[in-house]
C-alpha cells in the first residue's frame, strides 16, 4: 500500500470540469488520503458531502449561485478567448495567493490543479510542492502530429498537414501569448523566472493528466514526458435528480436522449430546434435541460419529455443515441454505453470532441444553428445505419478498460515528492 499523502485540489464551477476533478478527489479519499479542495462558495455543500475539507476562495471566484455565468464565452470564436481573461489569467494572482496560503497552512504533498487554475501551479512551483494539472478533455496543446485545440480539426499527414499545423500553431501561440505578460507578472511576484510561452505553465508541471481515453484522442507523438492518459471519470454531476423516474415500460420506440451544457452557452434556440426535430420522428425523446436552462419553459410534444435533469448512468443504458453539444463528459458517458451521437458543438472543447466522434465513425456533427429538419435527418441516419453503433461499441471497450485501470489515482499515489 502506498504512503498516505496530502493533496490540495484547486478548482471552480465550470460545468463539465467538476465530475472529473471531484471524482478523482473522492477516489483518493476512499483510499485514505488527505484531500483539501480550494473552490468557490457555491461548491461547499458538494465538496463537504465527499468528506473532503473545503477551503473557500475569498477573491474573484466568490459565487454563491453556481448558475451565474462567469465564463461569458457563448459567442466566442476560436481565437477570441474570454475564458483566458475571465478564468485563467485575469484572476491568476488571486488564485496563486490563496493557493499559497493553503499550502502554508497545512502540509501538502501535491497540488492538483484544474487546468484553468494556472495561478495554483505558480504557487506550487514557488513553494516547491509537486504540481499536477488535470485536463478534463482531450489534448489541447499543439505538437507533432496534431493541430492545436479549438479548431475542430483532425491530424493530416504529409506536407499539407504539417504546413497547416505549423501555421495554426503560430496563430494559437500568438493569441494565447497575449496573456504572457500577465502570467509572468504573477511569476515575478512569487520570485520565479519568466516563461517564454503561456503553455509552458502546463509543459513544466510535474504531471499533466489527460482525463480521456487515448484511443479516442489524437495524441502528440511523441508524447511530452509529463503527459499521462488516464481515462475519463464517468461520475454523474452532483446536481442531477437521482430519484426521478421518467420512462414508462413497454414502449419499443427508440429512445433519443438530448443533453446540452450545464452552463450557459445561449443554448435555448438549439434546444427548441432539437425538441421540434424529435417531434417529427417515431421515437421517444428525453430532453435534459441542466442548471443553465432549468428555469426556461419549452413546448413539449406527446413523444418528447423535457426534464431539468436525470443521471446519465440511469438513462443511457436504455437509450439508442445521444444528441448533445459534445461536452467531453457527456461524450464519454455515451460512448461508455456504446451509444452513437449527433453532435451540435457550441464552443470550448466541443468542436474538437465532435471532430473525434466523426473521425471514429461514432456519430455525426452539425452546426449548433442546425434547423429542425437537419437534426431530424441526422438522427434518422444514426439510428438507421448500424456502423455508427458498431464504432461506438468499439470505443466503449477502450473507455471501460481505462476506467477499470484507475490510472489517475495510481499516478497521483506514485508521484515523486519534491
Amino acid at each position: 500500500m502506498s504512503t498516505k499523502k496530502s493533496y490540495l485540489f484547486v478548482t471552480w464551477e465550470g460545468g463539465g470540469n467538476l465530475p472529473p476533478v471531484l471524482g478523482l478527489a473522492q477516489r483518493l479519499l476512499t483510499l485514505g488520503h488527505k484531500v483539501r479542495i480550494l473552490a468557490e462558495p457555491c461548491l461547499r455543500k458538494t465538496i463537504e458531502s465527499l468528506g473532503a475539507e473545503f477551503l473557500v476562495f475569498k477573491k474573484h471566484f466568490t459565487r454563491t449561485d453556481r448558475t451565474v455565468d462567469v465564463i461569458q464565452d457563448w459567442n466566442a470564436g476560436a481565437m477570441n478567448l474570454p475564458t483566458f481573461e475571465n478564468i485563467l489569467f485575469g484572476p491568476a494572482m488571486d488564485v496563486a495567493q490563496e493557493t499559497l496560503e493553503a499550502i502554508k497552512a497545512e502540509h501538502t504533498d501535491v497540488v492538483v490543479a484544474d487546468l484553468m487554475m494556472v495561478g495554483s501551479l505558480v504557487a506550487a512551483e514557488a513553494y516547491g510542492t509537486a504540481r499536477v494539472v488535470l485536463f478534463h478533455m482531450p489534448e489541447y496543446l499543439p505538437g507533432p502530429n496534431r493541430p492545436p485545440g479549438g479548431f475542430g480539426l483532425i491530424p493530416r499527414a504529409g506536407y499539407v498537414g504539417r504546413f497547416r499545423d505549423r501555421m495554426l500553431t503560430i496563430l494559437f501561440n500568438h493569441a494565447t501569448n497575449k496573456f504572457l505578460p500577465r502570467l509572468n507578472a504573477v511569476r515575478k511576484t512569487f520570485g520565479l523566472i519568466p516563461m517564454k510561452s503561456v503553455m509552458d505553465i502546463y509543459q513544466q508541471a510535474d504531471l499533466r493528466l489527460i482525463q480521456t481515453c487515448k484511443a479516442f484522442d489524437f495524441p502528440i507523438v511523441p508524447e511530452p514526458e509529463n503527459v499521462r492518459y488516464v481515462g475519463p471519470i464517468l461520475d454523474d454531476p452532483d446536481w442531477v435528480d437521482f430519484e426521478l423516474e421518467c420512462l414508462p415500460n413497454g414502449d419499443s420506440r427508440p429512445l433519443v436522449v438530448v443533453s446540452l451544457s450545464s452552463t450557459f452557452q445561449n443554448q435555448r434556440q438549439t434546444l427548441v430546434n432539437m425538441i421540434e426535430a424529435l417531434a417529427r420522428l417515431p421515437v421517444r425523446g428525453l430532453v435534459t435541460l441542466g442548471p443553465a436552462m432549468a428555469r426556461e419553459n419549452f413546448q413539449t410534444y406527446d413523444n418528447v419529455t423535457v426534464l431539468p435533469s436525470i443521471p446519465h448512468s440511469k438513462v443511457f443504458p436504455k437509450a439508442n443515441i445521444v444528441v448533445t453539444h459534445a461536452g467531453h463528459g457527456t461524450v464519454m458517458r455515451a460512448l461508455a454505453h456504446g451509444l452513437p451521437l449527433v453532435c451540435l458543438p457550441m464552443g470550448r472543447d466541443q468542436t474538437d470532441n465532435a471532430a473525434r466522434i466523426v473521425h471514429h465513425g461514432a456519430g455525426l456533427s452539425l452546426s449548433s444553428n442546425a434547423k429542425p429538419h437537419q437534426i431530424t435527418r441526422a438522427i434518422k441516419r444514426v439510428l438507421n445505419e448500424p456502423e455508427f453503433a458498431h464504432n461506438a461499441q468499439h470505443l466503449k471497450k477502450s473507455i471501460i478498460s481505462d476506467v477499470s485501470a484507475n490510472l489517475a489515482v495510481k499516478e497521483l499515489e506514485e508521484i515523486t515528492l519534491i
